[in-house]
């Protein structure tokens, strides 16, 4: 798992790409905390993630309560199906809005 940062209109963006498996979690998990502590808002793009395991989940459920509990926003936008079915099955999509693409989630974090 690889994870890149960039920044666009304000926010940052947490780019995501391998399987978010045991070792992709643990290959990406204290950078991603850190981000999440410290921005004031994150997209996490997840277009190039190709597998979605519990703990992949895991790290996005606790840095999305990182960020909320400091009043900071965050989106996940570009999952696949499959994906998609893992956060809507783990209700992570109760906490935190899913978004089609780049653009949308753009929107949403300046609202």
């Amino acid at each position: 798992m690889d994870m890149q940062v960039i920044e666009a209109d304000g926010a940052s963006i947490a780019v995501l790409d391998g399987r978010f498996d045991i070792a992709g979690a643990q290959a990406v998990d204290l950078r991603f905390s850190a981000l999440a502590g410290s921005v004031p808002a994150l997209a996490v793009d997840l277009t190039k993630v190709s597998f979605l395991a519990s703990m992949g989940v895991r790290t996005l459920m606790l840095s999305a309560k990182t960020m909320l509990r400091r009043g900071a926003a965050i989106v996940v936008f570009g999952a696949d199906e499959n994906v998609e079915k893992v956060l809507r099955a783990t209700g992570f999509d109760e906490i935190v809005t899913l978004c089609p693409d780049r653009e949308t989630a753009l929107a949403t974090l300046k609202k």
